[in-house]
């Protein structure tokens, strides 16, 4: 536990006065007072006792220590997202309110820490994974001076191995810098919900509520990528709808927002949908008083007028939004009676059973085939002498098994396994969902567009018959002596205290092992010229 002398000094140190004072009531508790505004700071060289750091690392101390029934407290908070053996309570994912709500609950948890231990300035950390790759050592260290660290969680994966943040997974050229080049919120951030349960489905239509954590969207790379792999790789609480009990949550998410607000710095725009900017989020945050309060999409745009900014903001790019092409994907995202796609078709494996699969040991193969002249009109009979046309496919209500870290996918090689190297010509991308996502408080099976046209002229792909090809990247089971603890826990609830304030569960607790089932779903490829370039 941090010395409170130690913060105070902290505290001395600084002329940056809090934007968190007076009684609060609800949004009106951001102090209408101008002044500096916090910078959050990457956690890349930041000292195991850096201001920032001490403060939060007793906040969470503090946090176990309350009465975890109670709103304010560390169970408390966390559940506000969602709990360990429910699924979500308000979090979205898989729909155009993930970020705004996330921007939010990251905002809920500084102002706390600002109140709680009394350093106003805080401001909230990131760890920027691009550039570190391994888990923060404040996070890992199970002790920090001489006592336990409160930032520390058993059970978590090391990140190296089968979980390792690869090029692939994290990379600024591979991954960040196609997540900065999109120009529609919806294809950059996921789009937005749609109600999957009803037949036709329905896409989102008005205000209610029930759309904030319906899902349904079109995973955009950033969430289904970077977001969604460093919660399952790190394991422990992180792929669960739980992952706020494990403090690096917020490290995580702090990054996930910088992305966020470095995507705006750049010149790009948030939609000005009325059915995004005016959707609230009610009673889903907790004041340091332990009351609920709401907040909307619409106060939530700016980290600016939030009282935040980040350390390494870039400017703008001047990149030239091409708007064509964003109105023929967010079309093709919709699954509307007034959108139809005449290029559906059903997956089909080379796999034996009911329902094809794809696992570690042999992959799911699709065939793909377009209309005559399709490729080649898309990248040209030779190299670079190609429209602009994008060669894209959507694939829909994907299940997988809680077993399964991530998908590979693959153009071309039917013999694709765990042993190909990302680096391999064939590699497209590598998909990765949060596999609590479905079935929990309505949330519908995720969908994602992948873009094939890099890989097909990478490999020199003229003609209108390919196939597409998916390997299941399965999770390692536990350990034998994990199971060995796990099978003496007899008590539901006394293994539920010891995941909160010490272990973890383990990933596949009360879940017989079978092989991963990666996808039973539909895969819709299509051609769209995208407009000009």
């Amino acid at each position: 536990m941090v010395v409170r002398r130690t913060v105070l000094k902290a505290i001395a140190r600084t002329s940056v006065a809090t934007v968190f004072a007076g009684k609060l009531t609800g949004l009106s508790a951001i102090a209408a007072d101008a002044v500096p505004l916090r910078v959050r700071r990457n956690l890349h060289g930041m000292k195991m006792d850096d201001p920032d750091l001490s403060a939060y690392r007793e906040f969470v101390h503090l946090m176990k220590t309350k009465h975890q029934t109670q709103p304010l407290s560390w169970l408390g908070f966390a559940n506000q997202h969602g709990s360990l053996n429910g699924g979500f309570k308000y979090c979205p994912h898989g729909d155009w309110y993930f970020l705004p709500w996330h921007r939010g609950f990251v905002l809920m948890y500084e102002r706390a820490v600002a109140a709680l231990t009394g350093y106003k300035s805080f401001a909230m950390p990131y760890w920027n994974w691009t550039e570190d790759r391994l888990l923060p050592e404040a996070f890992s260290a199970k002790t920090y001076n001489g006592k336990t660290n409160p930032l520390y969680v058993s059970n978590r994966n090391d990140l190296t191995g089968p979980y390792a943040l690869t090029d692939a997974i994290v990379g600024q050229k591979e991954v960040m810098d196609k997540i900065y080049a999109e120009t529609n919120f919806e294809v950059f951030g996921t789009s937005r919900s749609v109600d999957r349960s009803v037949r036709p489905p329905l896409v989102q239509n008005n205000l209610d509520p029930k759309w904030v954590p319906m899902g349904g969207g079109n995973q955009g790379i950033l969430e289904r990528t970077p977001h969604n792999t460093v919660h399952n790789n790190i394991g422990a609480f992180m792929p669960t709808a739980a992952s706020p009990r494990d403090p690096v949550f917020m490290m995580h998410h702090g990054n996930i927002d910088r992305v966020w607000a470095t995507w705006n710095a750049l010149g790009r725009k948030n939609s000005t949908d009325p059915l995004w900017l005016g959707m609230k989020f009610t009673d889903n945050y907790i004041d340091p008083q332990g009351r609920y309060y709401t907040q909307g999409v619409s106060d939530l745009l700016s980290t600016e007028a939030l009282g935040y900014r980040y350390d390494d903001m870039p400017s703008a790019d001047n990149k030239v939004v091409n708007n064509a092409r964003a109105e023929h994907l967010l079309a093709l995202f919709k699954t509307g009676d007034s959108v139809k796609l005449a290029d559906h078709m059903k997956l089909r494996s080379v796999l034996k059973g009911e329902h094809p699969v794809a696992t570690a040991v042999e992959p799911l193969n699709s065939a793909v085939q377009f209309e005559a002249g399709t490729v080649t009109g898309a990248l040209g009979a030779d190299a670079g002498t190609g429209n602009n046309t994008e060669v894209v496919a959507l694939i829909k209500n994907i299940r997988i098994s809680d077993n399964v870290l991530s998908i590979r996918v693959f153009v071309n090689l039917p013999d694709a396994s765990l042993d190909v190297p990302e680096t391999n010509p064939h590699y497209v991308t590598t998909l990765s969902f949060l596999t609590h996502a479905a079935g929990h408080n309505h949330h519908a099976l995720p969908s994602t567009m992948v873009n094939l046209t890099g890989t097909l002229k990478a490999l020199n792909i003229r003609d209108d018959n390919f196939s597409i090809n998916l390997v299941a990247v399965p999770k390692p089971r536990c350990s034998r002596g994990e199971q060995r603890q796990r099978n003496t826990r007899v008590d539901r609830g006394c293994r539920h205290l010891m995941g909160l304030f010490g272990r973890a569960p383990c990933e596949d607790d009360d879940v017989p092992y079978r092989p991963p089932l990666v996808f039973s779903g539909t895969l819709w490829r299509t051609s769209r010229r995208m407009g000009g370039k």
